[in-house]
């Protein structure tokens, strides 16, 4: 299966159980998804781990939407090039972010 290949309805909620705290959103189209997350932390820290995350999508060519809040960091991850449809690509980039956000104090 290509890497860009979008993820089963299994697939998904396979990979989705081993990532707390994560959510899947149905797209506007009933087929289009996005993988969530929103992460609390101190407001400086925030900044800090925004730019963290933005090396790690540097390094995986994949990139997310990320909104930088006072106190929060929220990742949206879809892959556009799936027809905005999750994939390896979108799992793989969640769990380098989990991996990282203990560092942060990001809860």
């Amino acid at each position: 299966m290509p890497y860009a290949e979008p993820l089963s309805s299994d697939q998904v909620a396979a990979r989705l159980a081993g990532l707390p705290g994560w959510e899947v959103l149905p797209g506007g189209d009933g087929a289009a998804a996005t993988l969530r997350r929103v992460y609390r932390l101190p407001h400086l820290p925030a900044a800090i781990f925004a730019l963290h995350i933005a090396g790690i999508q540097a390094e995986l060519d994949h990139h997310s939407d990320l909104t930088l809040g006072y106190d929060t960091v929220t990742v949206a991850l879809t892959t556009h090039a799936a027809g905005g449809r999750l994939t390896a690509k979108d799992f793989d980039l969640a769990s380098r972010i989990e991996a990282v956000a203990p560092a942060h104090s990001a809860a």
